[in-house]
């Protein structure tokens, strides 16, 4: 039997092989290898070398379990046997970098032939390490708040959310230190795997600055980063001690409690220099406040008691104090002829944006203003409650539908008024749902729950207005839990589609490109259309992988238009918040311009100016995707509250003016205004506009006196299937109507 060896070198010299292997291997930028019959590397790309820290010289001819620690050793083996006896597969493994660092690799493989024999294995490998971390992170937290709900002792709760950090991050030693009564010094709770004598040593440190990373992070109530403690100047009394104990990194991050005290101090120890990843940073800051809530649970166990009828954040009662004195109104309801009461259910609308954008200390404040507001629009007799989250509940008792009405009313009007939010100008508005008692319930839970129903259909229906509850809303609600199921099979189903709106250069009276939409038909329930639907797929983060397949089915299409001639079309697609926030955004979208042989300035992400509200993460997120290639528009521009002194730093390339200006120019100077103000602006600072909507010869006119670049609506042509755009493509049909 030839030598496994010779078969490679066989395989690998073909010269048409080569090429496709110098493609494969080359220019992938997933880790690709080979390994022959012997279980050696036979080729290995500049991504493996990245991942694994080995040059391409060092790993060719190497074992491939070289890479393998011991505990992974046997099933990867096992893995790759079933490969050499034909099989395709997937598995995740753990190798050791050059660095000694262990990483999780998910890898793919099918078997390589040559004569009809199988003489290896070709494959991938992704590093999934920072995902898996935090995969774990999150499910292993249930466990210490089960711990926590159980009463388990504090020292036990403290060393398992130790044993949980170092077990999603390799080769580390945890600590958590508590700060005594008068916040002057820390001792040790739980050190699990720290050096003893460098434990004891610390135990009992004084919290200032320039002791350590402990001591500093106590101090000035922050995060505090020592990648090298052989260098770090905060160091100076016990840098050598820390390093006899083979410790060289350090991060470490304050325990607060709810208003800011310190309570202690997680760290995170490694026995090499090393810098924190984004991953990381999440990770500390969990921790941190998981282990403030053990903490506070514990130390302030009768005050939570007392506190078991109250919102901390807001100092309204909560749901549990709220359904009781609902219950109590109720009973004095039914003792008196012709009373009754009223239940409002208050949900605040974009509240996720704000926190999503804004961070939670922003949403905190928020929060705390809104609850004033509400509590200042009613009577001392009634009450307010913070329900959940962003919602809140009002107990009306001796009122009538039509006072409840005027309290509702007052409430939109309070809430109207900006909220100034941490130096930022915040606008928003409540969606409530009003039940009455007794013709809508006699319990607290049937008067809430259709509150509740009475307050989605204002959501549905626009925001920012009030509803009573009637009949018909039941099987409104049944229609959107309906939604939502259908809409999960509906993914891998085939049930959705796109369809291309033509974007026309007003310049050239040519087409541009076109705009990707979302359309879902049910084989059941028929054309569903897009506003029903995609505010489920929000709330239920379903948009995420139906956001990524509209993407790839967009390069898709937009390759077939290239291929028909049209070379210079773009195509343009609506990215939802919660995708604009993905940590993976970038790489996503790459990933599928590859896949589709796109280039990347042929496709216009839009996104809508509200995501923009947190400025410096969205500065981030902007321009990673503009040093990607793909472009960026602005939709629905001049709807939101973003900053205009702000927008000159975004890397834009579109201004889209919204179709409620458009619509009303022939109507209203001040929508004239507004669009010519909009367009005079975006070209003063380099962007180009879009205006959508446009459906009269009027508005046309307009548009290109003013100069506006581009436009697209149904006085151009209607929403396309893409066989009817290749059909007027194959036609050559290029000029707009």
């Amino acid at each position: 039997m030839p030598k496994t060896g010779e078969k490679m070198e066989s395989l690998t010299q073909s010269e048409s092989l080569f090429d496709i292997y110098k493609s494969l291997f080359d220019f992938n930028p997933d880790a690709c290898y080979a390994i022959d019959l012997d279980g050696r590397f036979r080729l290995f790309n500049e991504a493996a070398s990245r991942i694994t820290g080995l040059s391409q010289e060092e790993a060719v001819g190497s074992p491939f379990s070289s890479l393998i620690p011991k505990d992974q050793l046997p099933g990867t083996v096992s893995f790759f046997q079933r490969v050499l006896q034909g099989e395709r597969g997937q598995f995740d493994t753990a190798i050791r970098g050059k660095d000694g660092s262990r990483l999780t690799l998910s890898l793919t493989a099918v078997p390589v032939y040559a004569d009809g024999e199988v003489c290896g294995v070709v494959g991938t490998a992704r590093d999934v390490t920072e995902k898996n971390r935090i995969t774990l992170l999150l499910n292993e937290q249930n466990r210490v708040l089960e711990m926590i709900a159980n009463s388990h002792p504090l020292q036990e709760v403290l060393e398992q959310i130790l044993q949980i950090v170092e077990q999603v991050s390799d080769q580390n030693i945890c600590s958590i230190m508590l700060a005594d009564e008068d916040h002057e010094s820390l001792w040790m709770a739980g050190s699990r795997n720290l050096p003893e004598a460098y434990s004891s040593l610390i135990d009992g440190i004084a919290i200032g600055r320039n002791i350590g990373s402990c001591s500093t992070a106590a101090h000035d109530k922050r995060v505090v980063v020592a990648s090298d403690i052989a260098k770090d100047s905060q160091w100076p009394v016990y840098r050598e001690q820390a390093l006899e104990c083979g410790l060289r990194a350090c991060w470490s991050a304050p325990i607060l409690d709810s208003g800011g005290d310190v309570l202690g101090v997680f760290a995170i120890y490694h026995s090499r220099p090393h810098v924190p990843t984004e991953t990381d940073m999440h990770v500390i800051e969990k921790t941190a406040h998981l282990a403030s809530l053990a903490i506070r649970h514990y130390r302030a166990e009768e005050h939570i008691k007392f506190m078991a009828f109250y919102d901390p954040l807001t100092g309204l009662p909560n749901k549990r104090l709220f359904s009781q004195r609902v219950a109590e109104a109720v009973g004095r309801c039914r003792t008196k002829e012709n009373d009754t009461l009223a239940v409002l259910y208050i949900d605040l609308d974009r509240f996720k944006l704000i926190n999503d954008t804004l961070g939670h200390s922003a949403g905190d404040s928020l929060l705390q203003q809104v609850a004033k507001r509400v509590a200042g629009c009613i009577r001392k007799t009634d009450i307010a409650s913070r329900h959940s989250g962003d919602e809140f509940t009002v107990l009306l008792e001796h009122t009538s539908k039509e006072a409840a009405g005027l309290v509702a009313k007052r409430i939109l009007t309070e809430l109207a008024n900006p909220f100034d939010v941490e130096d930022n100008e915040i606008f928003i508005t409540p969606s409530i749902g009003i039940s009455m008692y007794p013709p809508d319930g006699e319990t607290p839970e049937d008067l809430l729950r259709k509150a509740d129903m009475a307050m989605y259909q204002v959501k549905k229906e626009g925001k920012n207005s009030f509803h009573f509850y009637d009949e018909t809303l039941s099987s409104r609600t049944f229609d959107r839990l309906q939604i939502e199921n259908e809409l999960r099979k509906a993914i891998g189903a085939d049930q959705f589609s796109l369809v291309f709106q033509p974007i026309v250069d007003l310049t050239t009276g040519k087409l541009a490109g076109a705009e990707a939409l979302l359309r879902w038909e049910h084989p059941e329930m028929g054309n569903i259309p897009p506003d029903r639907f995609i505010p489920v797929a929000e709330e239920t983060g379903l948009i995420i992988p139906i956001g990524e397949w509209v993407l790839q089915t967009a390069c898709r299409e937009l390759r077939e238009w290239q291929k028909a001639g049209a070379e210079t079309f773009t195509i343009a697609v609506n990215l939802s918040l919660r995708q604009f926030y993905q940590p993976d955004l970038t790489e996503m979208i790459g990933r599928i311009l590859e896949e589709a042989g796109i280039s990347p300035e042929k496709l216009t992400i839009e996104i809508t100016e509200s995501m923009t509200m947190n400025v410096k993460k969205a500065t981030s997120i902007l321009y990673r995707l503009k040093h990607s290639g793909v472009k960026i528009s602005v939709d629905d521009f001049g709807t939101g509250y973003s900053s205009l002194s702000y927008l000159k730093e975004f890397p834009i390339d579109y201004l889209k003016i919204d179709r409620s200006f458009i619509r009303d120019i022939a109507l209203s100077n001040g929508n004239k205004n507004i669009a010519a103000t909009i367009i005079t602006m975006a070209h003063n600072l380099g962007m180009k506009v879009i205006a959508e909507g446009v459906e009269t010869s009027e508005q046309l006119s307009f548009l290109k006196q003013q100069n506006s670049d581009e436009a697209q609506g149904y006085l151009f042509s209607k929403p396309l299937t893409g066989l009817e755009f290749n059909m007027l493509l194959g036609n050559g049909q290029q000029e707009a109507n």
